[in-house]
């Protein structure tokens, strides 16, 4: 059962805890698998970047709702495809709630990302290995928003009233927009860097709905 409220909404009992975490991490298998494996070398570089952006959520804590990860997972959606990004999100969001803190809001959180790298996938935010900075930034600002508001949603519960909820969002309008600022600063700092480490560590086949070539030539 719910042992607590913490700060995002209900803290989880310590079964309840392992059971969102399973379901979080099985997700995030499914949503790996592919037919081909991956070469040693895209693991180590996708595993690294994953483990970055679980660490850079840690060491800026400290300064509220400010983080690289939400401009990350639309970057990650929009160069290794929705199935990649999603996972991305996910195991980052685990990793790194595991350290800041884990509830129910972990649910939010890590479907929240997972929202932002599909609709990240589905943007054109980056054509020919460049990122189209003005279409990303926009993203970045809305998803900035749409996050926290669904993240907010933790916090519901059957006797809160809409007023109450109401000046919740209100009072957090002020993080909402820190947390804005800061996707736009990272998006302008390190979007075009991530998307060049990756394509030149990480083969396109990633990418969703690769090409496939078929021998035509006549027997």
């Amino acid at each position: 059962m719910v042992l607590t409220d913490g700060v995002h909404g209900p803290t989880l009992a310590p079964i309840e805890s392992l059971v969102l975490n399973t379901v979080l991490i099985g997700a995030a298998f499914l949503l790996l698998c592919r037919p081909n494996t991956s070469a040693k070398k895209e693991i180590f570089v996708l595993t690294t970047i994953t483990l970055a952006a679980a660490a850079s959520r840690v060491l800026l804590e400290p300064l509220p709702n400010v983080q690289p990860l939400t401009m990350m997972c639309l970057v990650m959606g929009g160069v290794l495809g929705a199935r990649r990004g999603m996972a991305f999100a996910l195991m980052a969001t685990l990793l790194s709630n595991a350290i800041l803190s884990n509830g129910w809001w972990t649910l939010f959180q890590a479907t929240g990302w997972a929202a932002v790298a599909f609709a990240g996938s589905k943007l054109a935010l980056v054509i020919d290995g460049k990122i189209q900075t003005k279409r990303l930034l926009i993203s970045a600002a809305l998803s900035s928003i749409l996050f926290d508001w669904w993240v907010s949603l933790s916090v519901w519960h059957s006797g809160m009233a809409a007023q109450e909820f109401g000046l919740y969002l209100l009072n957090g309008l002020p993080f909402d927009a820190l947390h804005v600022i800061a996707s736009l600063t990272f998006t302008v700092w390190l979007a075009q860097h991530l998307v060049d480490l990756i394509h030149q560590q990480v083969s396109l086949d990633l990418k969703e709905n690769p090409v496939v070539v078929q021998d035509v030539r006549p027997n």
